[in-house]
């Protein structure tokens, strides 16, 4: 699947822009710079063919803003020098997961002083521990997005989270939100079926879909429809009352 994203990457032509012409087309809907836009000719493949055109700069670094955030003129420089079939080696090289996020400068915390991590620390009744943690949750996720490097782990955790979507105002622990986060990341170019069995038994998503309140006298549907029409098969042509073709009631009440 992740080969096939890169490969489609070099399927059509794409034009290279300046800062102003891409606000431009962003607000008024076309190009008002006077120059026209280079194009830059790409061979066209189709489906899984490899790309055999002449790898240049310009292909580096189409690539690298696709697969990463924000890459350097030195990672493009080295893409470059590397050629396709190498550079997308190094995007799926497995690395170390990010250090988890600390206490930055509260000092209401009684169980986690500043610069120590506060993932396992518990809560203190009556005070607003959540607030901080939540912050601290924001900055190391962005952190962790700038940091990722010439890798595409992070615009992959960035899809999964995307795919896989929860509220962390809804779900109210940033302590849940950062295990699942690191689940996505964790597992951002593996077997999406593992995936799927790991997100079903997390407990962001748990939460998120009531599946806290999912008893066997009193079953909530909410996680078992979401998996079934958004997450995974979808629901297809409706065949009756309440049936689709790729799933029925019962399979909803299976679940």
């Amino acid at each position: 699947m992740f080969f096939w994203i890169i490969f489609r990457i070099f399927e059509h032509n794409f034009i290279i822009m300046n800062r102003r012409d891409s606000i431009s087309m962003f607000f008024n809907g076309k190009h008002t710079h006077s120059d026209q836009p280079e194009h830059l000719d790409v061979m066209n493949t189709s489906g899984l063919s490899p790309f055999s055109g002449e790898w240049t700069a310009q292909h580096a670094s189409h690539l690298l803003r696709r697969t990463c955030f924000g890459p350097t003129q030195q990672e493009i420089r080295q893409a470059t020098e590397d050629g396709l079939s190498i550079t997308v080696q190094k995007l799926f090289e497995s690395y170390a997961l990010p250090e988890p996020p600390i206490n930055h400068s509260s000092n209401i915390d009684p169980f986690v002083p500043i610069g120590s991590t506060w993932i396992d620390a518990p809560y203190v009744q009556g005070q607003n521990l959540r607030g901080y943690r939540t912050q601290s949750l924001y900055a190391w996720t962005v952190k962790s997005l700038l940091d990722g490097g010439m890798h595409i782990r992070e615009k992959m955790t960035l899809f999964w989270h995307n795919h896989f979507a929860t509220e962390i105002f809804v779900v109210n622990d940033p302590k849940y939100q950062y295990r699942y986060i690191q689940l996505l990341r964790a597992n951002a170019t593996g077997n999406f079926r593992e995936l799927t069995k790991k997100i079903t038994v997390d407990l962001t998503m748990l939460r998120y879909l009531n599946g806290n309140q999912n008893t066997k006298n009193n079953p909530n549907e909410n996680y078992a429809r979401e998996l079934l029409e958004l997450f995974t098969i979808g629901k297809g042509p409706q065949a009756g009352p309440g049936d689709y073709t790729n799933y029925t009631e019962d399979d909803v009440l299976a679940f």
